[in-house]
């Protein structure tokens, strides 16, 4: 499995799913739990920007057994889709979280790639991992907002095409020492992206469909987020998606990484905890109306057809957020822990 590294200055030739953020969040035959900032519900007062409250209510999830917390990338704020995610730049805030936090994984839920410079993103990603105490998980996604792309120049239209070369270039960046590499928006040639990360590379989790292929979601990443989606779709997508992981390994990659049959399927779920535990699901956008002894039931259902992770979306809750996560913790969680301490 190789070594990690202890300098900042070396590459590793150390597996990035042996990193603890990695390990506490995806096992083959578990699922786990994340919860998604801002830790807010729409029964509570502000924003969402009240630092000390997110950070109070982080810890009472990591305490409480969630496997992971999730910042979103949101470079702009577009009124029309009425959504600024926690407000602050994901890298910054979830540096933060990491010197409040100990245990928890921390991810991006996603760094919108085609409108970031790759060098940026592999210099802040192993930041991040190397702060953390390798507790990061990089989520990417192609974004979906036409005005964040007009915004920096770039065509929608090419997102995909975009995150693949900024993909590229990324993981080069972070898996090579002092070797060259040009692409259509640079050269990088006579220097290097340093922190390195403390494995070969920071675990990158697809998010959504990134605009590309299931093929090639499986042959560059260490996991896939998706949507929720009727339940005999999503088993069906998991399946998919397991024989799918498997044929990645049998073919040869351009890539000098080529990961193992086992790869998480993760999916996203907004839940507006009902005061009545056996109240039945009822559906809200992308997700339900529910009572905690129904979520379990749910879950464990999800669990069965291969599903390994879940992030819950609280947004649409009608109670408080420290009631929500405070009942989570006690009847939800207990049957759906972190995998490691």
């Amino acid at each position: 499995m190789g070594n990690m590294t202890t300098s900042p200055l070396d590459v590793s030739d150390g597996d990035p799913r042996l990193l603890p953020g990695y390990r506490r969040t995806f096992g083959a035959g578990h699922l786990t739990l994340g919860l998604g900032f801002p830790l807010r519900t729409r029964a509570d007062r502000g924003d969402g920007s009240d630092l000390t409250e997110q950070i109070e209510v982080a810890r009472a999830a990591e305490a409480g057994g969630f496997s992971a917390l999730y910042a979103r990338d949101i470079p702009l704020r577009v009124p029309s889709f009425g959504d600024v995610g926690q407000i602050y730049d994901p890298w910054v805030f979830l540096t933060y979280v990491a010197a409040h936090t100990s245990r928890i994984a921390l991810g991006t839920a996603a760094v919108v790639l085609p409108v970031r410079h790759p060098l940026h993103v592999a210099k802040s990603a192993a930041s991040l991992d190397r702060l953390s105490g390798g507790r990061f998980l990089l989520g990417v996604a192609s974004g979906d907002r036409p005005e964040e792309f007009r915004a920096f120049g770039l065509e929608q239209g090419r997102r995909g095409e975009s995150f693949r070369e900024n993909l590229t270039v990324m993981t080069h960046a972070l898996t090579t020492e002092m070797r060259g590499i040009r692409w259509s928006g640079g050269w990088m040639h006579s220097a290097d992206v340093v922190p390195k990360p403390t494995a070969s590379t920071v675990p990158v989790i697809m998010t959504g469909s990134c605009q590309q292929s299931i093929s090639y979601l499986a042959a560059h990443g260490h996991g896939w987020l998706t949507y929720p989606r009727d339940f005999d779709v999503q088993r069906r997508t998991v399946a998919r998606w397991r024989e799918v992981v498997a044929q990645s390994q049998e073919t040869e990659s351009d890539d000098d990484e080529v990961f193992s049959p086992f790869a998480p399927f993760a999916q996203s779920l907004q839940i507006d905890l009902a005061d009545d535990p056996d109240e039945a699901a009822s559906p809200i956008s992308f997700g339900f109306r529910i009572g905690h002894r129904r979520l379990v039931e749910h879950l464990t259902d999800l669990r069965g057809i291969g599903v390994n992770h879940v992030l819950l979306g609280l947004a649409a809750s009608r109670r408080p957020i420290r009631d929500v996560v405070a009942e989570l913790v006690d009847h939800v969680v207990p049957h759906f822990p972190a995998l490691a301490p």
